[in-house]
């Protein structure tokens, strides 16, 4: 069967999502934990670097967060270092004679594009450390 474009059926602004995201913060049940692997693996690439900034801010506010971050609960600690301001590179990188620009973050010695997804040493050419600049 082939893939069929996905149409937004839901709109909701930035404020109602952070609401969400932090209704889902680890460990949470299936479905929830669930989204929240979205929230790193791909609405990250939906909200501006200021929505980025903002939201791993208000997370970190929240008792839940700080619960899980203090148990090392692996899920609260990708969270953070996917949204980390601090913790963004880009990574230029050499596949088959094809080069690419790829937006990532660290994960000990790995860089990462999702939460199981990294980029192999052997194809890397260059990273250079990102700071976000605030939005207009």
């Amino acid at each position: 069967m082939a893939k069929k474009n996905k149409k937004q059926r839901f709109e909701i602004d930035f404020f109602e999502f952070s609401f969400l995201v932090e209704a889902c913060i680890p460990p949470s049940p299936i479905a929830r934990a669930m989204f929240w692997d979205n929230v790193i693996n791909e609405y990250y690439h939906e909200l501006t670097h200021d929505e980025r900034a903002r939201l791993h801010e208000w997370v970190n506010r929240n008792p839940s967060m700080q619960h899980a971050l203090e148990h090392n609960n692996e899920d609260a600690i990708q969270f953070n270092l996917r949204y980390d301001p601090d913790n963004q590179y880009e990574v230029r990188t050499e596949y088959k004679g094809k080069e690419e620009i790829v937006q990532a973050y660290k994960d000990g010695d790995r860089y990462c594009i999702e939460i199981d997804k990294w980029i192999a040493p052997e194809y890397i050419k260059e990273v250079v450390k990102t700071k976000w600049k605030k939005d207009n």
